[in-house]
């Protein structure tokens, strides 16, 4: 599985506060303005080293292993720090601010709820059904406990990020999920992203700027279903094509020629998906007035992706820091954004506390339980 880094806002960023004419350039440093949206356009930079990466990447692995994964909280804050701390924007750099002991008392949370239903199960399958139902439903308020941990741990030089979602709000999220899957059997399952998306987005300040996505749900639509159609328009396209020049004189030739071509496409549909998700959701997000921007494309992400599957299969794991960064280096490079406000005045508000902060640091319940 491709490791997922958690942005210091709703994905990835770095930064380098270049100026450059064209999203779609190749970062080179240069002053213009954007025609489109007559403003500054700014680029993120990432700094980080594969190398330098794999000396913490294998620490944290084997004090996981040798501890039982109780090191496994550390492993987070010290992964989570080098790569905020790598990511640039405006010539100041994120940080990570998690402490290690409040993670492990969230994961220690979830452990010992789910080590509860398990010794249940052992005596009743009344209890146990009814203790996974519990659980499930406490997964909207884990997942919002989480974003909500994170974001308060990130900082973008003296700003701090907040996340103003609330539990409500989460468990409207989950019930729209769990119904639009159900009576759509799972073909409208992009606007379970959308929904996901929205709340952590629209939920998020930056000091006193409000993060907004922009987009539909039909532009998620588009996102994962094109490249379905574009796999079927394929094996569609080959078949035919192979039908007429070999299946008549070589029927395993052509069995053979399909099988290839099914499975180096079905290698890149999952991560192309990936692509086109990370682009329509960078690409319609706005921090007060300005916007961000991504240049994006979509076969080089996919290519990344995919290649970092095989790369970690062949190397059993021991290429998953090498891939981290890989991926991790090519979405922040890939954004910029076009700022429209004054950057004083943008930085003062990212400075200045949301309105609610204090009241919300003295909730006890604002911890990490990703596992």
């Amino acid at each position: 599985m491709q490791e997922q880094i958690p942005p210091p806002f709703p994905s990835q960023g770095g930064l380098d506060l270049t100026k450059t004419s064209d999203p779609f350039s190749d970062h080179s440093s240069h002053t213009t303005s954007n025609p489109s949206a007559q403003g500054r356009v700014y680029r993120f930079k990432f700094h980080g080293d594969a190398m330098e990466y794999f000396g913490i990447w294998i620490v944290n692995i084997l004090l996981t292993i040798v501890t039982l994964s109780l090191y496994a909280p550390w492993a987070k804050v010290r992964r989570l720090r080098y790569f905020y701390g790598n990511t640039e924007f405006f010539r100041r750099r994120f940080d990570f601010t998690g402490v290690p002991k409040k993670i492990l008392i969230g994961r220690l949370i979830a452990l010992g709820i789910y080590g509860a239903i398990s010794a249940i199960s052992q005596y009743s399958m009344t209890a146990t059904l009814i203790g996974f139902i519990v659980l499930y439903l406490a997964v909207p308020w884990l997942i919002r406990a989480t974003i909500r941990f994170t974001a308060r741990n990130s900082k973008y030089a003296n700003s701090r990020f907040y996340f103003a979602g609330t539990t409500k709000q989460a468990y409207g999220v989950f019930l729209k999920c769990v119904a639009i899957y159900i009576f759509t059997l799972g073909l409208f399952f992009p606007v379970l992203i959308w929904l996901y998306k929205s709340y952590c987005i629209n939920n998020l300040y930056a000091g006193q700027l409000k993060f907004k996505l922009q987009a539909d749900w039909s532009a998620y639509m588009g996102a994962v279903y094109i490249p379905v159609f574009m796999f079927m328009g394929l094996l569609m396209v080959v078949g035919i094509i192979s039908s007429v020049f070999g299946a008549l004189s070589n029927p395993q030739a052509f069995l053979a020629v399909f099988g290839v071509v099914y499975v180096i496409a079905g290698l890149f549909i999952f991560p192309l998906m990936s692509a086109r998700v990370f682009m329509t959701t960078w690409n319609n997000t706005i921090i007060g007035n300005s916007k961000f921007e991504t240049d994006c494309n979509q076969w080089r992400y996919a290519w990344i992706v995919g290649t970092n599957w095989i790369a970690k299969i062949f190397s059993l794991g021991l290429m998953s820091a090498w891939a981290a960064i890989r991926l991790y280096r090519y979405q922040i490079d890939s954004l910029s954004l076009v700022l429209l406000d004054d950057p004083d005045q943008m930085m003062n508000l990212a400075q200045a506390d949301h309105s609610a902060l204090a009241e919300e640091i003295s909730d006890i319940f604002d911890i990490d339980v990703s596992l």
